[in-house]
């Protein structure tokens, strides 16, 4: 069997990793990957077969739960408070990105307008 299956989306492939192969690339032991998924730090999606599989998404926080328990000591609950804080500032800094955006768009269309009365008054005073 292989150790990884490349499901097809319409927008991306996606590799899935067997329980074994995700174990591996992230470094650490069976055991601690279904201790994570006890504490429901991930959770595996089923593959065509019905094995258990994960993303590469998956396998990179599964190396970021070692490393948060291997260099900062932290026990399980706080590596989820970690990960949700991770996440969340995630969120917010998307959001800005959005909203950033969207200040620049509002300000070159207010810009226009600016040289759009500019000239309008430019033609006033020259009329006049």
């Amino acid at each position: 069997m292989a150790n990884y299956l490349i499901l097809r989306s319409e927008d991306e492939k996606e590799r899935i990793y067997s329980r074994s192969m995700a174990a591996q690339l992230a470094r650490i032991t069976l055991e601690f990957l279904e201790e994570c998924e006890r504490a429901e730090l991930i959770r595996a999606g089923r593959m065509p077969g019905g094995g258990l599989g994960y993303t590469t998404a998956d396998v990179r926080n599964l190396a970021r739960i070692r490393r948060l328990r291997r260099d900062l000591g932290l026990d399980l609950a706080a590596v989820e408070v970690v990960l949700h804080m991770r996440r969340r500032i995630v969120e917010m800094l998307r959001e800005i990105e959005t909203m950033e955006m969207e200040m620049i768009r509002q300000e070159r269309e207010l810009q226009h307008e600016i040289q759009q009365l500019r000239r309008r008054l430019a033609k006033d005073a020259d009329w006049r």
